[in-house]
């Protein structure tokens, strides 16, 4: 069957529910004549009459009753995808997910979600915990809309990559070790002690060992974890020197639960990151979501 001109449908939808042509060319904005030719060119392609005329206009013959059924079905579903669409243009309904880090979640998502959910209660948040590299290939392979990752990742022409958040890596230790805290030390005499590190499939133990290795300093972690919070619990009761972020760990060396090791070099600055795919469209609850993060890309 030859294809139809959509436009064909719009009038014999219109005809058809006001049963009248005059009244249809009112409401399409169009002469009587050219609703005539619609139906007639519409009747042509279809091959068979859709309408008789009688008195007080125009009637469906039995195909055209069949064509209605489904023609106005079809607008109704149109109807209620432009009211759909308008509800998440406005913010009314819609998704948006997110995939990031456990560390990254309590440090730097919570308040943000919190905030967001208050504003637009009726936007589903799904956030899936991953890893850095984990988390950009979930947003490659379209699982997630952006995802939050520790800075510096590897250059990678198809992301754009925000910082949102400066942390900085440490040292931490507890009572056991915390006579450490009173001295500045040598990164090497790192070595001496057991230290406790997130395990090497993190980008932030990636990092510390890239530090490290640049200063000829090589580590064999005593544990490693999954998780900052274990690391510092773990070095809190006294298994050894954590790896850590000082801003996951800053209520426990305010309560002197940890104490913070200083070094003849400072440990570098970092940043999390927002990345997303270049030239890809977000959805509106994604993009309102981006405008209230926090830019530290200077």
């Amino acid at each position: 069957m030859t294809d139809v001109n959509l436009e064909l449908y719009k009038v014999f939808y219109e005809t058809a529910k006001s049963g009248n042509i005059s009244k249809a060319a009112e409401k399409l904005f169009v002469s009587q004549s050219a609703v005539s030719q619609s139906i007639k060119q519409l009747e042509n392609k279809l091959g068979g009459r859709l309408f008789d005329r009688n008195a007080r206009g125009v009637q469906l013959t039995v195909e055209g009753e069949v064509l209605f059924s489904y023609v106005s079905h079809a607008v109704t579903l149109i109807e209620n995808a432009q009211a759909k669409l308008s509800d998440m243009q406005k913010l009314r309904a819609g998704e948006i997910k997110i995939g990031a880090s456990d560390t990254i979640c309590s440090l730097f998502l919570l308040p943000l979600l919190r905030e967001f959910n208050s504003k637009y209660p009726d936007i589903h948040i799904s956030v899936t915990n991953r890893t850095t590299r984990e988390s950009i290939s979930l947003l490659k392979e379209g699982a997630v809309d952006i995802s939050f990752v520790n800075l510096p990742i590897e250059e990678d022409p198809a992301l754009i990559t925000k910082p949102v958040m400066p942390i900085r890596d440490c040292f931490t230790a507890g009572e056991k070790y915390a006579r450490l805290a009173d001295s500045v030390m040598d990164l090497a005499e790192l070595r001496g002690y057991p230290i406790l590190m997130l395990e090497d499939a993190s980008n932030s133990r990636k990092q510390m060992d890239l530090f490290l290795a640049a200063r000829g300093v090589k580590i064999k972690p005593a544990i490693e974890l999954g998780s900052l919070t274990l690391l510092s619990q773990f070095a809190r009761i006294g298994l050894g020197i954590a790896a850590t972020i000082r801003e996951d760990v800053q209520d426990m060396l305010n309560r002197r639960e940890l104490f913070e090791l200083r070094f003849t070099e400072p440990l570098p600055a970092r940043q999390i990151g927002l990345v997303q795919m270049k030239g890809a469209a977000l959805s509106f609850a994604a993009g309102a979501f981006t405008d209230i993060l926090p830019d530290f890309s200077g």
